[in-house]
């Protein structure tokens, strides 16, 4: 047998936190980790969502059944990746992450800073889809990162923007050895890129724990002609 891809058109879920519009000083957009509802990674933003930043969080588009919970209530899952031939995968995530953004910037004033956020295989995602070079971005944040060996993590992060990049371990996540950090943070600043490492505490996270306490603020630009 031989495999024969065509492009298809999908639909794509995501979540927001916090209405889009004009009041929105800063945006993120935050990519799950493998098999993680996006409602878990969201109870750990908790503490981002204030009036002034939004919060987009992607679905991947490989959906599937989770097993239940303690309570019995269903559970949906999603991937970034699946095994074997990942071009098609790299291409899909890029085509809807790129008109996702399109979608949510043109709701927001210009120029408003964004920050991308990876979680787990989320990481990898966020990499793959910022090696495109066509979001402009102010900061990348890559948390319990983990790279598929399928994929080149050294060849992907060459492709990256000179943006800082904050890696992010916690100590739930300290028995997995990529997931530590170290060693893609080594690989960041082999990559031409500035990088740093922060370890955190398992729990809701925030501004100063993922580094990102001094958010640039752009203010809107006053009206020349304001009405009376």
């Amino acid at each position: 047998m031989q495999p024969t891809t065509f492009a298809t058109t999908r639909t794509a879920r995501y979540y927001s936190l916090g209405p889009a519009g004009p009041d929105v000083r800063h945006i993120w957009f935050c990519l799950h980790g493998e098999g993680q509802p996006v409602a878990e990674l969201a109870a750990q933003l908790e503490k981002l969502d204030t009036p002034e930043r939004l919060l987009i969080l992607p679905e991947a588009l490989s959906r599937y059944a989770l097993p239940p919970d303690e309570d019995g209530q269903r559970r949906v899952g999603a991937a970034w990746f699946a095994a074997g031939d990942l071009l098609p995968d790299f291409t899909d995530l890029t085509t809807y992450l790129d008109a996702l953004a399109d979608e949510v910037l043109a709701t927001c004033p210009p120029d408003t800073p964004v920050t991308v956020l990876g979680y787990g295989h989320g990481a990898a995602a966020a990499c793959r889809w910022l090696a495109g070079n066509r979001l402009t971005y102010e900061r990348l944040i890559l948390y319990a990162a983990v790279f598929p060996p399928e994929i080149d993590r050294r060849a992907t992060l060459v492709g990256l923007p000179e943006r800082p990049v904050t890696v992010v371990a916690t100590t739930a996540d300290a028995y997995t050895p990529e997931a530590a950090g170290e060693g893609l943070v080594q690989d960041l600043l082999e990559a031409g890129l500035s990088a740093q490492l922060l370890i955190v505490d398992e729990g809701p996270l925030t501004l100063a724990a993922l580094g990102a306490g001094g958010e640039t603020v752009v203010e809107p630009t006053p009206d020349p002609n304001p009405t009376e």
